[in-house]
């Protein structure tokens, strides 16, 4: 029997939201939060996050791991630059639950299939 872990990284500089996506991570079966060399890294990206656009086109030239992003609010044109950044995939942080969590973690890692960008765009009309 393996044992094999899909390694995440959680990127932000709001420590409090940092510790518990990384709470949330590490309650799904199969996953492990790691602070450098992970599998997948998740972008945390707050309504007030300055920081959050310089730490998204740092991670996206490093190329370092697919990108999984958790936003609190994108509009259309921040939803596209995310995607020009390579995301595998975008999760409403309001609307976060375990299994869509646990679903972009494995899709970001290559466990499934990905799910078409246009889902998380429809996912933004129906929020508006």
């Amino acid at each position: 029997m393996t044992t094999d872990r899909i390694t995440v990284s959680v990127h932000t500089a709001d420590e409090v939201a940092r510790a518990r996506v990384a709470r949330q991570l590490r309650a799904l079966p199969g996953v492990s939060v790691v602070r450098e060399g992970a599998a997948v890294d998740v972008l945390l990206l707050g309504r007030h996050d300055d920081g959050a656009p310089g730490t998204l086109r740092r991670l996206a030239r490093a190329r370092r791991a697919p990108l999984l992003v958790i936003a609190d609010d994108l509009g259309e044109t921040e939803l596209m630059a995310v995607t020009e950044y390579g995301a595998r995939s975008v999760l409403w942080s309001q609307r976060l639950t375990p299994g869509r969590l646990q679903r972009a973690v494995h899709e970001a890692a290559g466990c499934c299939p990905r799910l078409p960008m246009v889902t998380a765009l429809s996912a933004l009309s129906a929020l508006t």
